[in-house]
C-alpha cells in the first residue's frame, strides 16, 4: 500500500511540475526580401555561407537558445528597445568543414516555460524574424503583469493610446516591477507618435528622404508598426520613381556636356540613397573633373620647335589638383624620306617621343619632368651593294624637364632635354646625335 501511495505521489509531482510550466508560442515576422549582412568574417573567408535571424520578446522574458545542428548558438548581439528584447543570431548554412547544417531546429528556452521548438530553413544571406510570446500572459499573473503584458500586446499592434493607459495602470499596481522600464516605454510611445507626425509632414512636402528617416525610426521602436511599414513602402516607391527620373534627366544633360545642370541631379540621387548611387557617384567624379578642367584650363595643346625637329606636338592635362601626364612628339621632314626609303646622305631624319608628369604650382605656372626616346637616322654607302645607300637608326634615352605658363587661353612651354646615346661607339665619322636640346612651344589651354 505504501508503495502505491509513493508511486502515486511521484506521478502527481511530475504532472504538477509539467503542467505548472507555461508554454511559449511564436509569430513569423519576416519581411520580404530581407538580407542578412552581419556575417562572421572567419566563416566567410573560409568559404562558408551564413544567414541570420532576429528573435524578440517582451522584457519580462529572458531567452536562451539551443540547436540540434550547432554546437553553440551564436547570439552575436542583444539589445532592448521599447520594452522588447532583441536577440540577433547568425547561423552557418549548407555544408561547411565536413558538417551539414541543414534541417536546423532552434530550441527557445525561458525560465518557467516549456521549451519552444522552431524549424528554421535558411538560404545563404537570408534574414528572418520571429516574435516569441506567452499566449497566456494575462492569466493569473498579478496586477502588474496582467496590465504590462496587455499593454505590450497593444504596443505591438500599434494601439499606442490604449497601450499608454495600460502601462500607466501597471505603474500603479502594488506588485510593480521596478526593472520593467515602463518609463522608457512611455517615452518611446511619445517619440513614435511624434515621428509618425514628422514623417507624414515630410511626405506631404515631398521630402521623401526625411520622411523615410522618420518612419525607419518608428520601426526601430516597434518593428510591428503596420502604419510605419506601409508608409515606408510608399516612400521607397516614391524615392525609386524620383531616382529614375533624376538619373534619366542627369544622363541627358551629361551627354549634352551640360555638366552644371547634371551635377545637382546626381547629388539628389546620393541624398536619396538610390539603388544606382554607384553610377551617380562615378558620374559626379567624372563631370567634376571636367568642370575643374574647364575652370583651370587644364587641357593644353602646343606646337613645339627644337633644333633639327621643327615639327612638334604636345598634349597634356596641367592642374593644381594632382600630378597629371603629358605626351610629346617631335620630328623633322627628313623622317618622311626614311619612311619612303628615299636615301639621301645629306638627310638626317630625327624623331623624339617623350611622356611625363606635371603639376601646376599656381594657376599660371607649372613644372614637368619626363622620359623620352630619340632616334636619329643616317645614310651611308652600302659596301656590299654600291652605289646603293644603307640606312642606320641610332638611339638615345632623352630625359627632360621644363616649365609651362598659362596666359589666359595661351600656353607657353620651355623644355630642356639631355640625351644619352645608346650606341655612340658605332657612330660614323662626323655623326652626332646631340647632347642637349632646348625646345620651345606655344599653344592653347582650355
Amino acid at each position: 500500500m505504501k508503495k502505491i501511495i509513493i508511486i502515486a505521489l511521484g506521478v502527481w509531482g511530475l504532472c504538477y511540475t509539467a503542467y505548472s510550466q507555461r508554454v511559449l508560442d511564436y509569430r513569423d515576422q519576416t519581411q520580404a526580401l530581407s538580407v542578412f549582412s552581419d556575417k562572421d568574417p572567419e566563416v566567410i573567408n573560409a568559404g562558408g555561407a551564413q544567414a541570420g535571424i532576429t528573435v524578440y520578446c517582451t522584457n519580462t522574458l529572458s531567452l536562451s537558445f539551443e540547436s540540434n545542428v550547432d554546437r553553440t548558438v551564436d547570439v552575436y548581439n542583444q539589445e532592448e528597445r521599447g520594452g522588447l528584447i532583441y536577440y540577433y543570431i547568425r547561423f552557418t548554412v549548407g555544408r561547411f568543414r565536413g558538417a551539414n547544417y541543414d534541417g536546423r531546429v532552434l530550441e527557445v528556452l525561458a525560465p518557467g516555460f516549456l521549451p519552444l521548438k522552431i524549424k528554421i530553413d535558411l538560404m545563404p544571406s537570408e534574414s528572418k524574424s520571429y516574435e516569441i510570446y506567452d499566449p497566456n500572459a494575462t492569466v493569473g499573473v498579478g496586477c502588474f503583469y496582467e496590465n504590462f503584458n496587455t499593454a505590450t500586446e497593444l504596443f505591438r499592434n500599434s494601439s499606442y493610446a490604449e497601450a499608454r493607459e495600460r502601462f500607466k495602470l501597471a505603474q500603479e499596481c502594488t506588485d510593480y516591477q521596478v526593472g520593467s522600464n515602463v518609463e522608457y516605454i512611455l517615452e518611446s510611445i511619445d517619440s513614435i507618435l511624434m515621428l509618425r507626425t514628422r514623417g507624414d509632414f515630410y511626405f506631404d512636402q515631398q521630402q521623401y528622404d526625411e520622411a523615410l528617416n522618420a518612419y525607419q525610426k518608428v520601426i526601430g521602436y516597434n518593428s510591428s508598426d503596420a502604419y510605419a511599414v506601409g508608409r515606408r513602402t510608399e516612400v521607397q516607391a516614391k524615392i525609386n520613381e524620383l531616382c529614375t527620373n533624376y538619373f534619366s534627366e542627369a544622363e541627358s544633360y551629361f551627354y549634352q556636356s551640360k555638366y552644371k545642370e547634371a551635377e545637382p541631379l546626381y547629388e539628389k540621387m546620393l541624398t536619396l540613397s538610390c539603388s544606382n548611387n554607384r553610377e551617380a557617384n562615378l558620374r559626379l567624379l567624372e563631370l567634376r573633373r571636367y568642370l575643374s578642367d574647364r575652370q583651370q584650363k587644364a587641357q593644353v595643346v602646343l606646337y613645339e620647335i627644337a633644333q633639327n625637329t621643327p615639327i612638334g606636338l604636345s598634349y597634356g592635362r596641367y592642374t593644381q589638383d594632382k600630378f597629371s601626364t603629358y605626351i610629346s612628339l617631335r620630328f623633322n621632314p627628313d623622317l618622311f624620306k626614311a619612311m619612303g626609303n628615299n636615301g639621301d646622305e645629306k638627310a638626317k631624319p630625327e624623331v623624339n617621343l617623350s611622356f611625363g608628369w606635371n603639376r601646376m604650382v599656381i594657376k599660371e605656372v607649372g613644372f614637368f619632368a619626363g622620359l623620352g626616346y630619340t632616334g636619329v637616322g643616317h645614310w651611308s654607302p652600302d659596301p656590299d651593294n654600291e652605289p646603293d645607300l644603307q640606312f642606320t637608326l641610332y638611339h638615345a634615352v632623352s630625359p627632360e624637364l621644363g616649365v609651362l605658363f598659362k596666359l589666359g587661353p595661351v600656353a607657353l612651354r620651355y623644355t630642356f632635354q639631355y640625351r644619352f646615346a645608346l650606341d655612340s661607339s658605332s657612330f660614323p665619322e662626323g655623326f652626332d646625335i646631340g647632347k642637349m636640346r632646348h625646345v620651345g612651344g606655344i599653344g592653347i589651354c582650355f
